[in-house]
């Protein structure tokens, strides 16, 4: 199996020295207010919260926890020597303009923070433009595109069964219940649903690949380089004829259910993976590249029926509760949560004048 090449032999030059790391005494939380009736999707921030609390304290910061509501209360954050914002925004459902523009109220207040900036945010988090940029630089994606129920000439295009998601969600929203159609009519249905439910937003669909399913996590690597944590697959034990083997909403907050209970987080160590879980590094390290991403990031990926792996989704900021797929690599890779958030604060996202955010 071909592994793609980031540089042609003939433009390697000789790499920079890593820059000096900034060292950071006190750390805002800065999170989405979560309200006595969010839903697990929302209130898995505060998960979040804790972790990061707790590598920052085993790392001796000053920490400080503050909820924001909107963007009003950023503005009584001051940059000064020795702070940065450990960013853990998260949109509610329908608003992705609110994990987006926490970024840039950060970029314009001149405050250093955690995770991508805002313009690497704004594309990830629409998958169409993802998948653009990604087709662009040649790396693989399903076949697929924004549907139009007026308009589905898209569906005679693509092969089916075909997937649908909103655009710009995560979390699986959006794919409650079954995502997978088979026929043109469902699709076009389903989008109607989403487009109404996500004002707003564009639909996407894809041909739904029938592989394996791979998650990538990435973190910086505290020398201006990134690390591959080891390559985890999500597996749909016992899953019954007919049942989509999807991670929808259900398999990913309610506990109860089948889905939830019989899709497992697997770590590949047969042998004769070895060339595929390579392949996925690789696709992964060019999309750190391509997308200019910081701190930590997830690629996930499905292999289509040759076993090739095609790039889904790009999560830029994912999930750092304890028991999320990103920590589950980290703590294989014999790191702790100490280990994790040192290495994000350390590839901060720093305003122009870089001597505002450190000490020395």
């Amino acid at each position: 199996m071909e592994l793609i090449s980031e540089v042609a032999p003939a433009l390697i030059l000789e790499p920079e020295a890593a820059p000096e790391p900034i060292r950071f005494s006190r750390v805002v939380i800065a999170h989405n207010l979560v309200g006595a009736e969010a839903d697990p999707s929302t209130s898995d921030v505060l998960a979040q919260v804790a972790l990061v609390a707790e590598g920052l304290d085993r790392l001796g910061i000053l920490i400080e926890i503050v909820p924001m509501p909107d963007w009003q209360p950023w503005r009584r954050l001051q940059p000064a020597p020795g702070m940065a914002v450990f960013n853990l925004m998260e949109a509610p459902a329908g608003r992705p303009e609110a994990l987006l523009g926490a970024a840039a109220v950060l970029e314009l207040l001149g405050l250093p923070f955690t995770g991508s900036p805002a313009g690497v945010l704004w594309v990830t988090t629409d998958k169409l433009a993802t998948r653009a940029v990604l087709a662009a630089e040649g790396l693989p994606v399903a076949p697929g595109g924004r549907l139009d129920p007026d308009y589905p000439g898209l569906l005679a295009r693509i092969p089916g069964p075909w997937i649908l998601k909103p655009a710009c969600e995560d979390a699986s929203l959006g794919l409650e219940g079954d995502p997978l159609c088979a026929t043109p009519r469902a699709a076009i249905a389903r989008a109607r649903e989403l487009a109404a439910r996500f004002p707003g937003q564009a639909v996407l669909v894809e041909t739904f690949l029938p592989g394996r399913e791979l998650n990538v996590s990435l973190l910086a690597d505290g020398e201006g380089g990134v690390e591959v944590l080891p390559v985890a697959e999500i597996v749909y034990e016992g899953f019954p004829e007919g049942m989509s083997r999807v991670l929808g909403y259900e398999a990913k907050w309610h506990e109860e259910s089948f889905a939830y209970l019989h899709t497992v987080r697997h770590f590949p160590e047969d042998p004769a993976d070895s060339a595929l879980l390579a392949r996925a590094a690789e696709l992964s390290r060019a999309a750190w590249r391509i997308f200019g991403l910081k701190g930590y990031a997830r690629v996930d990926l499905r292999l289509d029926e040759a076993g090739e792996p095609h790039i889904l989704e790009i999560n830029a900021n994912p999930c750092l509760s304890a028991d999320g797929g990103f920590m589950a690599a980290a703590a294989r890779a014999g790191l702790s949560s100490g280990d994790v958030v040192e290495r994000i604060l350390g590839d901060a996202v720093l305003p122009r004048n870089r001597q505002d955010a450190t000490t020395r």
